[in-house]
């Protein structure tokens, strides 16, 4: 019976890793009061989103943060995978994607190019379902390994 219970919550820390680091291909933000949406790959990897020839250009830069909220997930669940009792370290993983993932719309760098000056400006964004869905299937990955760790003393 034990054994059963040790392999349930390895399948489910396992399982809401993934989920969690597969969200990243669903609408992460959305501009306020609009209905255009980025996705968290062009969150992570930048994105181009206007662009009027050598004059004007607007894009999100490349966000190195983001892309670590999306996969620390992936890696904690790998971690419960392959090791015997890295359900400790997992846990802290879990958090700190979920806590990242929360805080993606302040690590947001949006910039403006207009003949050749760059600007960074500030937007009202609001989150995504994308967004929401990993950091609830993080904060879901803390609460298993919270469960697990209790239930290992």
């Amino acid at each position: 019976m034990r054994k059963i219970t040790s392999n349930g919550f390895r399948v489910s820390s396992v399982v809401l890793g993934f989920l969690a680091t597969l969200m990243v291909v669903l609408p992460a933000l959305i501009v306020k009061d609009s209905d255009i949406s980025y996705t968290g790959l062009q969150i992570a990897f930048g994105h181009e989103f206007a662009s009027f020839g050598p004059w004007a250009s607007g894009e999100i830069k490349f966000n190195f943060i983001v892309l670590i909220a999306y996969l620390l997930p992936l890696v904690g669940s790998l971690l419960i995978m392959f090791t015997k009792k890295g359900y400790l370290s997992s846990t802290v993983l879990f958090l700190v994607a979920a806590i990242l993932l929360f805080l993606t719309p302040q690590f947001t760098v949006v910039t403006v190019t207009v003949l050749g000056n760059q600007n960074t400006i500030d937007v009202d964004w609001t989150y995504g379902i994308g967004l929401i869905l990993a950091a609830s299937f993080s904060i879901l990955g803390v609460m298993v390994g919270m469960a697990r760790i209790s239930k290992q003393e």
